[in-house]
């Protein structure tokens, strides 16, 4: 049977490219101790520069004995005004990477539209009852062409790209994901699949999963509890509302399904990482003490299933 390793990522820790209005953080070498302690085997970068230049995220790392296994690097695939700036972006990032990278280790290059259109992060998570939300077909064949465009890039640097349906882009739901993935050349780019955000836009994690086997390369462990996109919904919010109120919540505690994810893992023979995500927002009731004990929680649930 093919062995998952567990990693973590910043945004568990309150260090997000998206939810940035954090009432505090913790400190890049505070954070890496806690993962560290708490039997992570690896991280996924955060927003780029958080853990500091490339010498030191590999000198951070490699002191705690932590790999690099990914870095979130969305860009607005949609829109041809923003793609020169965007790829200069996805440049600078992965050189980045690759400074910070150890010997015989390819973090993967995790690609995502952008999370930045008004319409999609008002109407997050009922984009299906929302039709004036949706991409415009003059624009889909820009996304792809776009996404093709950046996933080259990652190869001409040696980094093996994978897209990331996300929580308000243009590829949240379940019908969005297929459109894509139908059209995308998979030879060239493969598929992370996050459970906490597959749920979140409509989709069955296990089932997508054994879907979508042969293009999966790299998983996010998410948790979500769809109850709050309905209160969400009820009271007109978008999706900082929803992060806000712990949509994504501790591993167990949402309708993702998580012990059902893992086990259409382990059918399919995935052998890759599962990197721990939960997306949230300090606040001042969070505590370094409460922030790592959420965390500890999260490692000891996926023992039960064996990883």
């Amino acid at each position: 049977m093919a062995q998952m390793r567990v990693a973590s990522a910043p945004c568990s820790f309150g260090v997000d490219e998206v939810a940035v209005e954090d009432a505090w953080m913790p400190e890049p070498e505070q954070m890496l101790d806690w993962m560290a302690e708490l039997d992570y085997a690896g991280t996924e970068l955060g927003p780029p520069g958080f853990l500091g230049t490339g010498r030191q995220v590999h000198e951070r790392l490699a002191a705690r004995g932590l790999e690099l296994v990914g870095s979130f690097l969305p860009q607005r695939f949609s829109r041809s005004e923003h793609v020169a700036e965007d790829q200069a972006w996805l440049r600078a990032s992965l050189k980045l990477i690759h400074e910070a990278t150890g010997d015989g280790a390819r973090p993967f290059a995790i690609l995502s539209d952008g999370v930045d259109e008004a319409q999609r992060r008002a109407f997050s998570g009922r984009i299906a009852q929302h039709p004036e939300t949706w991409l415009p077909a003059s624009r889909f064949d820009t996304l792809i062409s776009n996404l093709h465009r950046a996933a080259e890039i990652c190869r001409e640097a040696d980094f093996e790209p994978v897209l990331h349906p996300h929580a308000a882009t243009y590829i949240e739901t379940a019908d969005e994901i297929t459109r894509v993935v139908d059209r995308m050349d998979t030879s060239l780019v493969g598929l992370c699949l996050d459970t906490g955000h597959f749920r979140y836009g409509g989709a069955d994690p296990a089932s997508a999963i054994r879907d979508y086997a042969a293009v999966i390369r790299h998983i996010h462990i998410k948790d979500a509890d769809t109850s709050v996109l309905r209160g969400v919904a009820a009271d007109g919010l978008g999706v900082e509302a929803a992060i806000a109120r712990g949509v994504f919540c501790p591993l167990g505690e949402g309708d993702a399904g998580i012990g059902g994810a893992i086990a259409a893992l382990r059918e399919i023979g995935y052998g890759g990482w599962l990197v721990v995500e939960q997306d949230q927002l300090l606040t001042t009731k969070d505590t370094p003490a409460s922030l790592v004990e959420a965390q500890r929680r999260n490692r000891e649930y996926l023992r039960q299933f064996g990883a």
